[in-house]
């Protein structure tokens, strides 16, 4: 469950990073002057956050999944 739910947060993870960097550079240019951090920076800090996210999300959607699995088991008998 818990490699299953480390893999699987990849993917949405790197979407969300691509996404909310490269959209938000390219619609609003004038936003990111000086103050903002650069492109890698940004990116790092939204790849390690949406890795977050996405790993806790697939976490207990996994969990719920078995606790359900086990329930309905202990109901057949």
């Amino acid at each position: 469950m818990l490699k299953r739910s480390l893999r699987f947060a990849i993917g949405p993870s790197l979407g969300v990073t691509l996404g909310h960097v490269i959209i938000s550079r390219v619609m609003y240019p004038h936003l990111y002057n000086k103050t903002y951090p650069s492109i890698l920076e940004h990116a790092g800090m939204c790849l390690i956050v949406g890795y977050i996210v996405s790993f806790l999300a697939s976490l207990t959607i996994e969990w719920v999944k078995s606790k359900l699995d086990c329930d309905k088991d202990t109901m057949k008998i």
